[in-house]
């Protein structure tokens, strides 16, 4: 199962193989087995942790046994976990003796001089090596008794080295010294034909009084003839326990000394880690979602991986980071954008302080969105100078580069001055868009990136399946229920009615029947207004949510086309004409179609990605420009939420100055004349939140010349206080 997590054990199966380790395998066991018919040798299988030494030894094994019938055996120590040398010693010795003995029973079975003489020459060493071994795991407790007084806990492994070689000695006496029998052995093995491969593993994972005795172990028996020591190791690491565990200065030079042969393992191919990460990422989304990655979303995965998957250097990297996203994604699949979620778990994985960064900066982003809070001068120049210091590389591209973090994290950039490249200008249209994808950069969803701590609070079917219904039995109902599904808000600081409009995704939808479809459409037409207003505050945020609205709206529509294109233009030309959210159906559906259709503007999408047709459009156009004018229409439009976006709507719906005359006629006053400037502002953040006012804005409407000088005449008056922070929004907005 794709979302099972992966254990990061080594390969086994070579079909598994991703990285070319079978093929380096099968080169590299020929040169093995033939190191090992000549005099002793130590081999180093050098590679860093992760990078895949111990999958590339099972393969090696898997080699080396194939060639047991031409007199090589293979034998596998893991000093990790054999814990003392003297069991070392004797799983190194044991399994000698064993293949001589079976060698010396197969050969008893063969008539003849010759192998009578093979045999007893087979027996003479079986012999010796037992001998070898207590004796050798005397030598060993003399050593790590001295070093006990330099190393803590070297002493009690002494005297239990001591306390197995004087039980072994009772069993097999010996009257040759420690040398003596090494040579013995030495000479019978080489007349004999019979080799020996002895793979040690894991030698990186050791304490350092382990490694250094294993090492010396190593050293005393490895000029043994026709014996191949294939040592696995991270060097870095072996020589810092060396340098550690000796008191010597350079762990890396003792090393050399043990060491008569190295092989590095390789680096993978560029762009292997990045497939494997980026084909896998692939089908976790596909199970979870229950979709393929496509489109815009596929393109954004393959750039993410891309770029931040230059900093992969080991397999076990991949596995790292893909056992992250399948353990978290499955629980906040519906509030994450998948290629950001992605792109993060990597930056987690090869750039951690990195990492912490940007889960801060974000963390203090998000207060600033609210504008309730500012950060000073001094603070910016501190978190400045941190990601400068994490990323100190220029241009596009590098992954160390503050221009690549840019793409994704908004408010930074490429900058000289600590303090200038942080939280940085972002018009409210790019917040709104990383809300509505809920992209990394979303002061709304951000958080749900870094939680770890389970599944999302989601409304219960019960409740929803209750929303469902109201819209089948009664829409005015479902606009009230909708309102306070507005008004409260969830944990993570998005409303109920976000959530609910969630999950009135594609699938969902598919699933409802004509009159649910109408319920909904005709409800949201009714309270978007009201949704709208209780964010008034945070204009972002009740930009995003008439977009998500918009999205439903749409889908309820292509879907209803679909059961019965009568009812769907029926309830069309009935939302235009009763709908109640007027400032909603000017300002942002009805508006959003004229665009789509190229009756406005330059967007035009083609006919068959309409969600209603030319004709229906029309009638509602025609049914909406007599609205607009009536006169109770018109008194509406002070309190309507967002004023600028039902004026823009209305000017394109009319074509003509109707919408302009209201505004001159309405700015007479003074206070329609503020009242109006303040809607006109727009919205924006750097270090903190600002609500500029531009030239452009205000000239669609007024003339700008005569609204400077007005708001000019004005500031010593009651109005003093907001001309002045009007005049700051222009201020703002020039610079």
């Amino acid at each position: 199962m794709t979302t099972s997590l992966d254990s990061d054990r080594a390969l086994v199966n070579e079909t598994k193989d991703q990285f070319g380790f079978v093929g380096i395998a099968q080169r590299l066991a020929p040169s093995i087995v033939e190191a090992s018919k000549g005099d002793g040798i130590v081999i180093g299988l050098e590679g860093r942790w992760g990078s895949g030494k111990t999958s590339l030894l099972n393969f090696l094994r898997t080699e080396l046994v194939a060639t047991q019938d031409k007199g090589i055996h293979t034998i596998t120590i893991a000093p990790w976990l054999n814990g003392d040398t003297s069991s070392m010693v004797m799983s190194l010795l044991g399994p000698m003796t064993a293949i001589l003995k079976a060698k010396e029973e197969e050969l008893a079975e063969t008539a003849g001089e010759k192998n009578i003489a093979i045999k007893k020459q087979m027996a003479e060493v079986g012999r010796l090596l037992k001998d070898y071994g207590p004796q050798t795991a005397r030598k060993f407790a003399s050593v790590a008794n001295f070093a006990g007084h330099f190393i803590p806990g070297g002493q009690i492994a002494g005297k239990a080295l001591d306390s197995a070689a004087t039980a072994a000695e009772k069993l097999i006496p010996s009257g040759s010294t420690p040398s003596e029998l090494k040579q013995k052995i030495s000479d019978k093995i080489q007349a004999l034909d019979v080799g020996f491969v002895v793979i040690l593993d894991d030698l990186d994972r050791l304490e350092p009084e382990q490694a250094v005795e294993v090492v010396r172990l190593v050293r005393s028996v490895a000029d043994f003839p026709k014996v191949a020591y294939l040592m696995c190791y991270d060097r870095e690491v072996l020589a810092q326990a060396l340098k550690t565990g000796l008191k010597v200065e350079d762990g890396d030079l003792f090393l050399q000394k043990i060491v008569q042969l190295t092989f590095n393992i390789p680096l993978p191919e560029p762009f292997d880690l990045r497939n494997q990460f980026r084909e896998e990422a692939k089908a976790i989304y596909a199970e979870v979602m229950g979709d393929d990655v496509n489109g815009d979303l596929l393109n954004d995965l393959i750039s993410a991986v891309d770029q931040e998957g230059m900093g992969l250097s080991t397999p076990r990297e991949v596995k790292l980071a893909l056992n992250s996203i399948r353990f978290v994604f499955p629980q906040i699949k519906d509030d994450v954008y998948f290629p950001d979620f992605c792109r993060l778990h990597l930056i987690k994985i090869t750039k951690y302080k990195l990492y912490q960064w940007i889960e801060s900066y974000l963390s203090i982003r998000s207060v600033l969105v609210t504008g309730d809070a500012s950060v000073p001068p001094d603070e910016k120049a501190k978190i400045g100078e941190q990601l400068k210091t994490l990323l100190p590389s220029k241009g596009p591209f590098s992954s160390d580069s503050i221009w690549n973090l840019q793409r994704f994290i908004p408010g930074v950039s490429e900058a000289d001055k600590p303090e200038e490249t942080v939280f940085n200008k972002m018009d409210s249209a790019d917040v709104a868009d990383a809300i509505t994808l809920k992209r990394l950069g979303s002061p709304l969803h951000y958080r749900f990136y870094f939680a770890l701590t389970g599944p999302k609070t989601v409304m219960s079917d019960e409740d929803f399946n209750h929303i469902l219904a109201l819209a089948r039995e009664n829409v005015d109902l479902l606009a009230i229920r909708l309102i306070e599904e507005v008004m409260r808000r969830r944990t993570s600081g998005k409303t109920w009615f976000e959530h609910v409009l969630d999950r009135l995704d594609k699938e969902c939808i598919a699933t409802l029947d004509e009159d649910q479809l109408i319920g909904l459409v005709k409800a949201l037409s009714d309270m978007m207004d009201s949704a709208m207003a209780a964010d008034g505050k945070h204009r972002v945020f009740s930009s995003t949510l008439d977009g998500i609205a918009n999205k439903v709206v749409k889908r309820c529509l292509i879907q209803l086309n679909k059961l019965n294109p009568k009812k769907q233009a029926a309830t069309v030309l009935q939302i235009a004409k009763e709908g109640r959210a007027l400032n909603w159906l000017v300002g942002k559906f009805f508006r959003g179609q004229l665009f789509r259709h190229g009756k406005v503007g330059k967007e035009a999408v083609t006919p068959d990605q309409w969600e209603i047709s030319e004709e229906v459009l029309d009638d509602a156009i025609a049914i909406l420009k007599v609205r607009v004018k009536a006169k109770e229409t018109k008194s509406l439009i002070p309190n309507m939420p967002d004023i600028t976006s039902y004026l823009y709507g209305w000017k394109n719906l009319t074509k003509n100055k109707e919408a302009n005359n209201w505004v001159r006629k309405y700015s007479k006053t003074d206070e329609g004349f503020i009242n109006i400037l303040n809607h006109l502002r727009g919205w924006s953040m750097s270090d903190k939140v600002y609500y500029p006012l531009s030239q452009e804005a205000v000239t669609s409407f007024l003339d700008w010349d005569k609204t400077v000088e007005r708001l000019d005449s004005l500031k010593d008056g009651k109005f003093s206080a907001q001309v002045a922070e009007l005049q700051a929004a222009i201020d703002h907005a020039n610079h």
